[in-house]
């Protein structure tokens, strides 16, 4: 009966490089999930940047209509060259729509690639800014 003949680390003949699969394994899982992380991280800025840029844009356009807006086509040319005009300084990509006297909406789309794979993500936020009339507590526009 012959026994295994152990190593200078303990390790029998068979058991040689074990270690370095193991650790192949668990340097592979790690990158995937860095990865993962990363690529992540550059869609939820994306999302940040689309949110801030079409809140702000919307704010810009309902107060360029001003505290009391009328309803006519000139409000409406004001708010939505207040609003592309945040957009086009701003370098976003995004749509303008007035709803009624005092009510703008702002789609704004922001693409740009992940830095470690290089996949184009897109994120599209929309807002809504209604203009309130009043002195102390105001009042909605309809």
């Amino acid at each position: 009966m012959t026994h295994p003949v152990r190593t200078r680390f303990g390790l029998r003949e068979d058991e040689r490089g074990s270690v370095a699969v193991l650790f192949c394994f668990i340097v592979l899982i790690a990158g995937v999930l860095v990865t993962g992380v990363v690529d992540a991280a550059t869609a939820i800025q994306a999302a940040n940047r689309a949110d801030t840029y079409s809140a702000e844009a919307a704010r810009a356009a309902s107060i360029a209509v001003g505290p009391v807006p009328t309803g006519g086509s000139a409000d409406a040319e004001l708010a939505v060259t207040a609003a592309r005009g945040y957009l086009e300084q701003a370098g976003a990509v995004g749509t303008v729509s007035v709803l009624g006297p005092g009510v703008v909406e702002v789609s704004v789309t922001v693409t740009t690639s992940t830095p470690v794979l290089g996949i184009a993500v897109s994120q599209t936020r929309v807002h809504t800014a209604q203009l309130l009339v009043g002195v102390t507590s105001g009042e909605g526009l309809s």
